[in-house]
């Protein structure tokens, strides 16, 4: 994920809202407004890096004029030095203002009006500058330490001070008094006391990125995620070792990770490091009295429950609100069980197992029944195999509400693992592939279902079970889509209509007719009407939901396609209805995705993404599976993005990589990252997306509805690497068959790829006829551009017709044509008329470039579309825009007020040149008049006119903007 989205600042990442939190109180510290923050988490979770970010943001931004005064508490016990985080932070104090306390001894200090002496000493420092006081790991702070902070924090409000502390949360719930003072200062006004909360996946999967070089596999996300619970320090032990290809954890966890997690266990008394240890192997909560009976041979009984009392103030257990007790961190748990030998975890697991069935079969105490996915997992583990196997089908099918899907999917493949070693088992092995299966379908796992539905296949006889075969035959087309494996295959569905014509008026065969018809209108929508027709008419007189839901659906294409609009909207309506009867989400999101095209002409519009957004809703509501409405919310992050709003991109990017999102739904979700990191300027970003997306689906280009080769090309344009982007966009444009999703975009980039190349060749002094050759070829080829089959809906054509003037617009910059900056403003306009923000902005910027060049007669134009395009480029954080405008903005000293941040664009290099006439270029790239040039270097301006004069001729520049846009550019002179 892009490091902007994910909330990344200096060495953290995920943090976003926690960093401009801390960012507000600085700020308002700095305009006279004391405030604090105290910031309270578990061990690891990134208290320290996020106020260090916090720290490093502000004083970067504040060009010197803030103190930041870092400090931290030690563990030193009985030792410890008074004041010692104070101390530490007072180190960074300006030496030039007067002695510091606790450091250089002053007249009248001592211990006892220490308080008042810092809070004097730092209300003196603020008036020179604003301070930020930073002070970590309170909970080993002496009280010296935290009287000080009392003090500050309840001192004048009207001061520039920020107090910035952190501390274990733990400790805040403890007899120790730094609760008490906790207790006291959340009392006082200007206090913010927040508790950090561990990273979530998303936050996760960005860590690891960043700590692996590259976008990590899902896979892997997952079982580091699992394990560290979005502990960012422990994520990062996890990660240690790994790389970016990597799909699994080892078997094993690194030993540094061990002493990490195991440090405070290692200080409790020996019964309660082995209770611990027992609890670790039950593997789930536990209430007290059946950790009596595990433990009976080892632990007094009425032993246990101080020791976990011990256990739980030293924060390695949790006690639950129902009286059970687990572990405060999963991997404390996994690190204990590994401590223990093979047979102690198997006599373990046994005895848990025996205390469980009790329980299980009795349930003589009033409590409700135990999960008995426990019992299954236990006998497994103990090597019990029939019992293992009898128990995991019992947990399996006992709609016990603490299973969840994908436990149950779990328990279900052990099952059929362990049939083969079970005599006498009453279930076939159909039987139990049946049950994985559904099990699958239920957990939205889509490879355990193909896997499950292959084992199906191959079991069955398609002369014997025609229709059977043929269900299993579409729904494998289905699943190999959703796995990346294959698009939808017209053969495989006309195989399965042929089995399903043995009964005529079979759902089955309503099934197959219109998927078939589905496959086909990827393909050409003028194919498979027929077939959709006749697949409605038998599924509703065979009245499945799950018939009429497919039939309905192709129906709906095939009347978009004939221009029916308002046919297909009702079609659609009526299939996402009995989908979700169904209960069938993989039919529900196709129907939602075709209910949306039925109403609007393209995805690149607010209300497409309304109505995708309205559908993930509709089956989130009826429990649909993450990798269901996955798919649909990475629909809502492209549409989203294409509008320019790329915080709700990120949003619906978030949602869909909560949870695992499944293939296609990654590959979508990476290619839409990719392109806003492309669009904001973050090319490392955009590259690693890219790359992700194309491992993780091997066969891309033919998927249709996956705009590869679009995404190709606006990544490798904006990393400056205009030659694989024209051989991406015509990939993409040349490519037999239908047009793929984002076609419109394609003859576009490759014009822009071609003009890239030749301003480049321009600037650099060769030629660049083989690109102007290349471009006239390109419009002889497409005259106007590729676009899908949508009649002739406005808004549609609204959208055609601005890509149509960039294309345009960019032959013109190809070609160099002088009065190119009139095709440039139609083409801002003509985005704005379509709301492509990204594009207008672009637009804007070349518009202003073209005007600018031609000297003061287009002044007034260009300066007119530079600040409608810095305007739209900060609202979109796109900053190749904004840097290309600012620095533009520079060179024809233009005013852009607060819009626009101009920067200096540092000294100009061209070979050739005189040391004066370089010394000249560099003032003429900051924008500076003759005047201003003159006085600095002692000269008249006559001779400053005739030394540009001579910088013109030497690089062939048109006039002073397009000379320090060559410089900026690092062209060598002219003829060089």
């Amino acid at each position: 994920m892009a490091e902007q989205g994910r909330g990344g600042g200096p060495g953290v990442v995920g943090r976003a809202e926690e960093l401009a939190g801390l960012a507000g109180i600085i700020d308002t510290a700095c305009a006279g407004q004391a405030g604090s923050a105290l910031i309270l988490g578990d061990p690891g979770v990134g208290k320290t890096a996020l106020v260090a970010a916090a720290c490093a943001t502000a004083s970067a931004a504040a060009d010197g004029r803030l103190h930041v005064l870092k400090g931290a508490a030690l563990p030193m016990g009985s030792s410890a030095v008074p004041y010692l985080a104070l101390r530490s932070a007072f180190r960074a104090a300006p030496a030039d203002r007067g002695p510091v306390p606790l450091l250089h001894r002053a007249s009248g200090e001592s211990l006892a009006n220490m308080p008042l002496l810092i809070d004097e000493w730092l209300t003196a420092l603020t008036e020179d500058a604003p301070v930020v006081l930073a002070v970590d790991d309170l909970h080993w702070a002496d009280q010296g330490t935290l009287d000080v902070l009392m003090y500050l924090i309840a001192g004048p409000a009207d001061r520039c001070l920020a107090v910035l502390a952190t501390s274990r949360l733990s400790e805040a719930h403890s007899a120790s008094p730094l609760r008490e003072w906790l207790a006291d200062v959340r009392r006082l006004p200007g206090v913010e006391v927040s508790t950090l909360q561990p990273l979530d996946r998303p936050g996760t999967e960005a860590l690891l990125g960043r700590l692996l070089g590259a976008a990590p596999r899902q896979s892997l996300v997952t079982e580091v995620f699992a394990r560290s619970a979005g502990n960012p320090y422990l994520t990062s032990l996890l990660a240690r070792g790994l790389t970016a290809a990597d799909r699994h954890l080892g078997s094993g966890l690194p030993a540094d990770l061990g002493t990490a997690v195991l440090r405070s266990w290692h200080g409790l008394p020996d019964q309660a490091r082995l209770l611990t240890a027992m609890l670790a192997v039950g593997g789930r909560e536990v209430a007290v009295r059946d950790l009596r009976r595990v433990a009976a041979d080892e632990v007094p009984p009425d032993a246990v429950v101080p020791l976990l009392r011990a256990a739980a103030a030293a924060g390695i257990l949790d006690l639950s609100p129902d009286g059970t007790y687990w572990f405060h961190h999963p991997l404390i748990a996994e690190m204990l069980v590994q401590t223990l030998s093979a047979d102690e975890r198997q006599r373990w697991h046994g005895v848990f197992a025996a205390v469980y069935e009790e329980l299980a079969e009795t349930h003589d105490d009033g409590r409700s029944p135990l999960p008995l996915i426990a019992l299954a997992d236990h006998h497994h583990r103990a090597g019990n195999t029939e019992a293992a196997y009898r128990w995991a089908l019992r947990a399996a099918g006992s709609g016990d509400g603490s299973i969840t899907p994908s436990d149950t999917l779990r328990l279900l493949r052990r099952a059929v693992a362990l049939r083969e070693r079970v005599p006498d088992a009453g279930e076939t092995p159909r039987d139990l592939w049946g049950a994985v299966r559904s099990a699958a379908r239920d957990a939205g796992d889509f490879t355990a279902e193909l896997e499950a539905v292959d084992a199906l296949l191959a079991a069955l006889d398609p002369r014997a079970e025609p229709l059977a075969v043929a269900e299993l035959m579409i729904r494998r087309m289905h699943l190999r889509w959703s796995t990346g494996e294959a698009f939808f295959e017209p053969a495989v569905a006309a195989q399965a209509v042929r089995l399903a014509e043995a009964e005529p008026g079979s759902w089955q065969h309503a099934y197959a007719l219109a998927e078939h018809a589905h496959a086909l209108m990827w393909r050409d929508r003028r194919q498979g009407g027929a077939l959709a027709e006749r697949a409605l008419a038998i599924a509703v007189r065979a009245g499945n939901p799950l018939a009429l839901t497919y039939a309905r659906a192709a129906s709906a294409m095939a009347a978009l396609a004939d221009g029916r609009n308002q046919e297909a909207v009702e079609l659609t309506a009526e299939a996402i209805a009995d989908a979700l009867s169904a209960r069938d989400f993989w039919a529900a999101i196709h129907a939602v995705m075709w209910h949306a095209n039925a109403q609007l002409p393209t995805m690149f519009l607010r209300e497409y993404a309304d109505i995708i957004a309205e559908g993930r809703r509709r089956l989130e509501a009826h429990g649909s599976p993450h990798a269901y409405t996955a798919k649909l919310a990475a629909i809502e992050a492209e549409s989203w993005l294409a509008v320019g709003e790329w915080r709700r991109t990120l949003a619906a990017l978030r949602n869909t990589l909560g949870a695992d999102p499944g293939p296609i739904a990654d590959v979508s979700a990476r290619l839409t990252a990719a392109r806003l990191a492309a669009l904001q300027g973050r090319d490392d970003d955009a590259l690693a997306q890219l790359a992700r997306a194309e491992e993780l689906s091997d066969n891309g280009e033919a998927y249709l509805n996956l705009d590869f080769a679009a995404i190709r090309a606006e990544v490798y344009a904006a990393c400056g690497r205009p030659a694989e982007s024209f051989s991406a966009a015509m990939a993409g444009a040349t490519r037999p068959g239908p047009p793929p999703t984002m076609c419109e975009w394609l003859v576009m980039q490759a014009a822009r790829a071609l003009a890239d190349q030749a301003q480049d060749a321009r600037d650099s002094g060769r030629r660049a006829d083989s690109f102007v050759s290349a471009a006239d070829e390109l419009q002889r080829r497409f005259p106007h551009g590729l676009h899908e089959t949508h009649g002739d809906q406005e808004l549609y054509l609204s959208v055609l017709t601005a890509l149509h003037s960039l294309y345009l617009a960019e032959l013109g910059r190809a070609r160099a044509e002088r009065d190119n900056a009139a095709a440039w403003a139609a083409a801002a306009d003509a985005c704005g008329e379509a709301s492509l923000r990204w594009e207008e902005a672009y637009a804007c910027r070349r518009a202003a470039e073209a005007f600018l060049l031609h000297g003061r007669a287009s002044r007034a134009q260009g300066s007119a579309f530079l600040r409608r395009g810095l305007a739209l480029a900060a609202g979109l954080q796109a900053r190749p825009v904004l840097e290309a405008l600012d620095q533009l903005a520079s060179q024809a000293r233009i005013p852009t007020g607060p819009v626009a941040q101009t920067h200096d664009a540092g000294p100009a290099r061209l070979p050739g040149l005189t040391p004066r006439e370089a010394a000249i270029l560099d003032y003429v790239v900051a924008g500076r008049t003759y005047g201003e040039i003159a006085r600095e270097l002692v000269i008249s301006e006559k001779t400053v006119s005739s030394h540009i004069s001579s910088l013109l001729r030497k690089t062939g520049a048109a006039n002073r903007v397009d000379l320090a846009r060559i410089a900026a550019r690092g062209r060598p002179p002219h003829g060089g």
